[in-house]
């Protein structure tokens, strides 16, 4: 089963907040051009900025970031949006974030809530003996812009100096897109080595930094907003019947290959229902089982030392051989050449 810090929730049209849209839109303002404008092209309302629970399709945010790096000229735009996220710009995960007791407290936070920000990639941390990484792990099938991974990182790095009164310094960012034709900025912005085409997006800190308290920590503030980001994130599963089958899919996978039928009885409606209402958001049970097996497949390889035996029962196949087959089919090669290629990367 996932670990409880690593949710995995798919969506067939991935959303992000629109206060986070917010905060790009203030940095295209901020670079003398009219937002507004590029929100229309990028067929997004005005209004849904100004509803701190709103939701905006992460692939219209794609073109909004397009869009602003066409009319800015600024391939480094990404960058210029860190210096306008409030709080608020992450519902209150924010508010958690920036009150808890250490920054490796901050990153589980940030991991076990971040689909409320965006729900087209997960966070996973890959703990070393002297030094640790928070990635942002791209969702199989998904896209999102490059620049969106350039703000979210260096927002990220800005919020922990922020908390630790500028003592909390990353030994160095590696971001999966390509060299950008001007490094300056990049180089500029972060206050470490910055890699690219490293084929992953990691922001890496010490052990000794993590775990040191921070001078905002607060552990009752950080409580009582997790409670407000659980309700929110509660409300947010709720609305999409695609992220509740994933779910029943998930917790049944270890019981052996969940059936359409046992879903449809264990959400009250018949399986044709099921079937209907599925396709009418862009999928079907069959494409959210195998998403849900290749993505499981994906993690269990790469950061857990479970045998293939056990992987292809928890992932609900009968026998290794049908598992193989499926792994080539989603990966082009066999789960043993990949856990060997992965470990060789790390």
């Amino acid at each position: 089963m996932p670990q409880p810090d690593t949710p995995f929730i798919l969506d067939a049209q991935p959303t992000t907040l629109a206060s986070w849209a917010k905060a790009v839109c203030n940095a295209i303002d901020a670079q003398g051009i009219d937002s507004h404008q590029l929100l229309l092209e990028a067929a997004i309302e005005p209004e849904q900025l100004n509803d701190p629970e709103g939701r905006i399709l992460v692939s219209k945010m794609s073109r909004l970031w397009a869009l602003a790096v066409a009319a800015t000229g600024n391939e480094a735009f990404g960058l210029c949006v860190p210096q306008f996220v409030l709080p608020t710009s992450f519902h209150a995960l924010g508010f958690s974030w920036m009150v808890s007791e250490t920054l490796r407290e901050a990153w589980h936070r940030a991991q076990r809530y971040y689909q409320i920000v965006s729900n087209v990639l997960t966070i996973e941390i890959q703990e070393g003996s002297e030094e640790s990484a928070f990635c942002y792990v791209k969702i199989p099938g998904q896209a999102y812009a490059k620049e969106a991974i350039d703000a979210f990182s260096a927002t990220m790095i800005r919020m922990a100096m922020s908390v630790s009164a500028g003592q909390l310094r990353p030994l160095r960012v590696e971001l999966e897109r390509e060299p950008p034709e001007d490094p300056a900025p990049f180089s500029q912005y972060f206050p470490c080595d910055v890699r690219f085409s490293a084929g992953h997006n990691r922001i890496y800190f010490s052990n000794s930094d993590l775990d040191k308290p921070l001078p905002s920590a607060n552990r009752d503030i950080a409580l009582k907003n997790d409670e407000v980001v659980q309700s929110y994130l509660s409300r947010l599963l709720q609305q999409s019947l695609t992220k509740q089958v994933t779910e029943k899919i998930i917790t049944a996978l270890t019981m052996g290959e969940p059936s359409q039928s046992l879903i449809a009885d264990s959400l009250h409606m018949s399986s044709r229902n099921l079937q209907r209402k599925l396709k009418d958001e862009a999928t079907s049970f069959r494409q959210l089982l195998d998403e849900v097996r290749k993505h499981l497949a994906q993690r269990y390889l790469t950061h857990t030392q479970q045998s293939i035996i056990d992987i292809t029962y928890q992932l609900g196949f009968q026998d290794p051989s049908n598992f193989t087959r499926a792994f080539k089919r989603w990966f082009g090669m066999s789960p043993t050449t990949f856990r060997q290629q992965q470990h060789t990367t790390l």
